[in-house]
């Protein structure tokens, strides 16, 4: 018997080429029937590789992982990429001219996005006219506030380079042809790994090299991850991998359920506990003694006993009444009260 191809050791080839293949048949029917009832061209559609996972990572990174791929998604010579630098400008202009490089179509500093891509139109024109986005590493913890949310709506996050590197051409480069897996606090992270445009077998050669990779930027690797998927931007998600429901190693409840004796030693203690007070008899409950009125010694069984929740305007107007009846008791002990003239207050005058 032929031995299963496997990516990674984990997932089956056979089980990638027909996912593949369905989705990429499914979203090219669906598209031609748009393009016959719509006027406007529909943009690109993405193939996103969908990874679940066991538990949550608890950071959020704003630096997204770099995850490569054999056939990129985005071409320099038919998508505007736009650079965003330091201040200032134009000697970044100067350093991509010294290192012959043509493929970056826009500079913008610092300075100039404060400036004049300040209002929204200005920065919804400039979202719209560029596919991809690089920034200076340095001056990435500043762009979520300056770009807004649209840029992280249209996925279209500024991806981090190094300006500062000898091999500056090689850099950019690099960072047009890979993928980008944005870490995220949820369980599930989406990756592109490939365009409706590219071939079944161009998406499958891109998923071949990206997974690993993609593995390897997930925090307990294989054991942590539940189910692998593939969608379009609109279409339903078709699983290519999916680990074990049991609670075996690298199960889906692995880690998750006690073990047999944890049970068992607490299930014995319930059950000592219960015996020490049973409260349904009433021969073991001791009798507590409840003050009822002016008469004492009145006993009640435990279990009759209901605690009443107090509100804090009952405290207050039981405050009030004790203290009004102190001063009653204190004008009784001493005598009818005197005003600051010495007469007796509450003695109609003209009286003896």
């Amino acid at each position: 018997m032929a031995k299963t191809e496997l990516i990674d050791s984990h997932v089956s080839v056979k089980q990638c080429t027909r996912a593949v293949h369905a989705l990429h048949a499914y979203a090219l029917k669906k598209q031609k029937d748009q393009e016959e009832t719509e006027l406007l061209p529909s943009n690109e559609q993405h193939v996103w590789l969908q990874i679940t996972v066991k538990r949550m990572h608890p950071e959020h990174k704003i630096k997204p992982f770099k995850i490569p791929l054999k056939h990129a998604l985005i071409d320099p010579r038919v998508t505007s990429v736009c650079l965003i630098t330091k201040d200032p400008q134009r000697e970044y202009k100067d350093l991509l001219e010294s290192h012959k490089i043509k493929f970056i179509s826009r500079v913008v500093g610092i300075t100039k996005l404060k400036g004049k891509f300040k209002s929204y139109e200005a920065r919804r024109m400039l979202l719209k006219e560029n596919g991809m986005f690089l920034a200076d590493e340095r001056v990435i913890p500043l762009l979520p506030t300056l770009l807004g949310k649209k840029w992280f709506d249209a996925k279209k996050q500024p991806i981090p380079v190094c300006l500062t590197r000898k091999d500056l051409k090689g850099e950019l480069e690099r960072a047009i042809e890979s993928s980008y897996m944005h870490q995220n606090r949820g369980t599930c992270t989406s990756v592109k790994i490939g365009l409706l445009s590219h071939t079944p077998e161009k998406i499958l050669d891109n998923m071949k090299i990206s997974l690993p990779a993609i593995v390897n930027n997930i925090k307990g690797n294989w054991d942590n991850i539940q189910s692998l998927h593939i969608k379009t931007n609109s279409s339903i998600s078709l699983p290519i991998w999916t680990c074990e429901l049991g609670s075996a190693t690298g199960g889906r409840w692995d880690g998750m359920i006690q073990s047999k004796d944890a049970p068992e030693e607490s299930k014995s203690d319930e059950d000592s506990d219960s015996n020490d007070i049973d409260m349904d008899s009433e021969e073991d409950v001791p009798e507590v003694p409840v003050s009822k009125g002016k008469s004492k010694g009145t006993k009640k069984p435990l279990n009759e006993i209901v605690t009443k929740s107090v509100t804090p305007k009952e405290v207050k107007q039981k405050r009030s009444t004790e203290a009004a009846e102190k001063k009653k008791v204190k004008i009784v002990k001493g005598g009818p009260a005197k005003s600051a003239k010495g007469a007796l207050i509450g003695k109609k005058p003209g009286r003896p």
